[in-house]
């Protein structure tokens, strides 16, 4: 009889060690997923956190030129998309939109850029803003 009751025993404790493993494992890809769209949302509020202190470094009465805002670090690749900007507040004729794709979501930065050779930039919205710039 103890026989029967020690193989039991051993069944038992290497299924529960598998349920573990596989519950453990399951939380490890969340945790990597989860940390790899944190980087993405990370990488765009601090580039857009940079540009906009950069604006306001410019100060009010100086413009930052879009020569010097190439120079200004993006973390991370984004997709980076340039259109017409439309009607806007801002007067910008160009909008171009940084996007960091995560992996639960995709995080945007938009700058409005206006016109001429070197142009203004006029804002950046985008995460990490508390208001929006003019």
């Amino acid at each position: 009889m103890a026989k029967s009751k020690t193989a039991k025993d051993t069944k038992s404790a290497t299924r529960d060690w598998i349920i573990r493993g596989v519950v453990f494992g399951g939380l490890a890809v969340l945790l990597v997923l989860a940390l790899l769209d944190f980087r993405s949302k990370h990488a765009a509020q601090a580039t857009s956190d940079a540009w906009r202190a950069a604006i306001r470094a410019n100060g009010e009465d100086v413009e930052l030129l879009k020569s010097e805002f190439g120079k200004i670090p993006v973390q991370g690749s984004p997709q980076l998309v340039s259109n017409p900007a439309g009607a806007n507040p801002y007067g910008a004729r160009t909008l171009e939109t940084y996007t960091w794709s995560g992996i639960f979501r995709s995080y945007s930065v938009r700058v409005f850029v206006g016109a001429g050779a070197n142009p203004p930039i006029e804002s950046v919205e985008g995460p990490g803003e508390d208001t929006q710039e003019e």
